[in-house]
């Protein structure tokens, strides 16, 4: 499960998640690659309004691509 705590770079690593964050207007990319900080800071950076809705429609989205829904 991912929190505000997971690092972006794992996630981008773990998870084919482009779609979602780019879906949501989010880049989790910086100029050296994947945010090397946690999805928590870049939500912060990025001034989204809910971060926990960004996170929990995340962990959401994940797990119906991994059921292969």
């Amino acid at each position: 499960m991912i929190t505000k705590d997971t690092p972006v770079e794992e996630i981008m690593q773990k998870y084919d998640v482009l779609a979602y964050f780019l879906e949501n207007g989010i880049s989790p990319f910086s100029c050296a690659g994947a945010f090397p900080q946690s999805l928590g800071k870049l939500l912060e950076i990025k001034k989204v309004k809910d971060p926990d809705a960004f996170i929990a429609g995340l962990n959401a989205w994940i797990d119906e691509k991994e059921r292969g829904l």
